[in-house]
């Protein structure tokens, strides 16, 4: 009898560690990210940004509270926003990313600030950062550095594209 407990028990806790372990698999799934990129530093400078669109597929919303990198000392969530027709920025302690939807950091708007750089960021290189969530496991995703010049050239072909379109 207790060597069938045992079988018993172990049978038990196979079983949730499979199930807790693939609970966590899908938590990290439900978070991704696409069209990142860092912009690269203007000679002289220890500062870049960062954008990107992250989207929560769960269906409870999460918090963006922070991220990290090698390449800096500290990164900070920041809005652009107009004020008394000035352009203000102003740190955020979070993004709240609904359920089911996402969030996009841009130019003019949210993103992320890298500060204290520890060298310049040149333009085709790929940084890894975390990002860090209030409930949610760390996201470790790797976003080019992009050279501004190129970040416009781009657009304007996409937008001379979309414009031979009726």
């Amino acid at each position: 009898m207790k060597k069938v407990s045992q079988q018993i028990i172990k049978i038990v806790v196979l079983s949730l560690s499979m199930v807790s372990g693939g609970l966590w698999a899908n938590i990290s799934a439900d978070i991704t990210v696409k069209n990142g990129y860092i912009r690269e530093t203007i000679p002289g400078t220890v500062i870049s940004s960062a954008y990107m669109t992250i989207n929560n597929m769960s269906l409870s919303a999460v918090k963006l509270i922070g991220a990290v990198s090698g390449v800096s000392k500290h990164i900070e969530i920041h809005e652009h926003s107009m004020e008394n027709g000035m352009m203000n920025m102003q740190q955020r302690q979070f993004i709240e990313i609904a359920g089911q939807s996402s969030v996009k950091l841009q130019p003019s708007g949210l993103h992320l600030m890298i500060f204290d750089l520890k060298s310049p960021l040149k333009d085709g290189t790929l940084i890894p950062i975390t990002l860090k969530f209030a409930t949610h496991p760390d996201v470790l995703i790797k976003l080019p550095v992009e050279s501004i010049k190129r970040k416009k050239s781009v657009e304007k072909k996409a937008t001379k594209t979309h414009s031979h379109h009726h």
